[in-house]
Parts: C-alpha cells; structure tokens; sequence
C-alpha cells in the first residue's frame, strides 16, 4: 500500500486539484483509494463531492476510529475530509506521529492513500509526511518555484530520520503552457533544481477548462471529461508513480 502525501510551501500550485486528480485516476484504475483532507481550507474534500461538516481529518488526529470518519462518494474515492478547526493544530513533543498511528488500523483496507496538506509549513505537514511513503510536489512554472523547492525537499529529508519509508517521488509542473520561452527556461531551472535535491522530474500536467468544469460540478475528471489534456496527464502521472 502507498501513501502519497502532496506538498508545497506556496499556495496556488495546484496540491488539491493533483490530489483529487490522482485520488480519481486511481479509482477510475479500480484500485481502493483513500484521500485525507488536512487542509483546513477543504479544497480536496470539496473537489471530490465530501461533506465538510463532519470536521473528519481534525477527529482523526485527536484519537477517533479512522473507520467512523470515512465517507463514501459517487467519484469512487473514499474521503476523511478536512475543515477549519485543523488550523487550530500546534506542534508538540510525538504530535507529528498521530496520523501514522492512525492509519495503521486501515491501511490494509486501501492500495492507495493521497494526502493533500496546506501551503504553509507546520504540524499538518510533518504529520501526512511522518504518514507517507511518498512526497509529490506540485509546482508552477514561476521564479519562486526553485526556492519553494529547495525548503519542502529540506523538511522532507529530515523526517526521513523518522519515517525511512518516505521517498521524494517527485515533481510536476502543473497548469503548464509549453508556448512562452521564460516558461521552458523555468522548466529547466526546476528539473536541474529537481536533480540536485534528489526530485524527480516527474512531468507537466497541461491546462484546460475541464478540469475546473469538473470540480465545479463535484464530479470525477474521469467521469465528466476522461480525454480531456488534464486527464490525460494525470492519469499518466498515476501510472508512473504507482510504477516506482
């Protein structure tokens, strides 16, 4: 079973719409996959057709049955989802751990688990990446990307001391226009960036309407538009990382 944790210390990179996107690529693959919303903005459980009254990922981290806090959707994709009340969250000595320890008691059930996490650095990060056995960052083609790079690379070595499992599978551009020139030099800048900090390049996902259509709608980009580029590129980004 893996868990993959999206990450980004930026907002507006595109981390819930690549954990939706990968979530409803592996369902429309037939595997049993779980998302969990740690962002208390509740992009992820929205985009996925959730209820966000239910203060799901909060419980999960204060002790409640992961089993009780599950909620079914038409997409496919099982969903613990996020609310307001995680921003509360603060660190403390072993709190990084809890969702690790949670999840031991389900994880047999899923093939695959995809955690979205909020753009800023703190207790919800280091719990999903103390919980993952993979780290996928999403990215857009601008001049801070490199550095926003370097930092989520940093925290994720370091808790590798923790959590060995955990592997940087890798990064992706997201929303990404292949016309303007500055955007293949940015490209390139974050594929060296990539290499040197031990991230795999992993790809571009391309822009198109569909898939804001799709979560406007709470649908699956696999039931309401599957030919559509972004699909495409995310289903291919699927194939690739449940390959490593």
């Amino acid at each position: 079973m893996k868990i993959f944790t999206t990450a980004a210390i930026k907002g507006g990179t595109g981390k819930s719409t690549t954990a939706a996107a990968l979530s409803q690529a592996a369902a429309a693959s037939g595997k049993k996959v779980l998302a969990i919303d740690l962002d208390p903005a509740g992009n992820l459980s929205m985009m996925l057709g959730a209820d966000l009254n239910t203060g799901g990922s909060y419980y999960l981290l204060h002790g409640e049955d992961p089993a009780d806090l599950i909620q079914k959707t038409e997409q496919g994709v099982d969903v613990i989802p996020g609310s307001p009340n995680l921003a509360t969250e603060v660190s403390k000595s072993g709190s990084a751990f809890r969702l690790q320890a949670a999840l031991e008691q389900i994880r047999k059930r899923y093939q695959y688990i995809f955690i979205d996490t909020p753009p800023t650095m703190g207790e919800l990060v280091y719990n999903a990446l103390q919980a993952s056995t993979g780290l996928i960052i999403p990215l857009e083609a601008d001049t801070s990307s490199v550095q926003g790079l370097y930092r989520i690379c940093d925290v994720a070595n370091g808790i590798r001391k923790t959590n060995p499992e955990l592997k940087i599978t890798g990064v992706i551009l997201t929303r990404y226009d292949s016309r303007p020139k500055l955007n293949k030099y940015l490209r390139d800048s974050i594929e060296a960036a990539g290499k040197e900090v031990g991230a795999p390049f992993l790809g571009v996902i391309r822009p198109g309407v569909a898939i804001k259509e799709a979560q406007a709608l709470r649908t699956s980009l696999y039931q309401y538009a599957p030919k559509s580029n972004p699909a495409k590129d995310y289903l291919e980004l699927f194939k690739a990382i449940a390959r490593k």
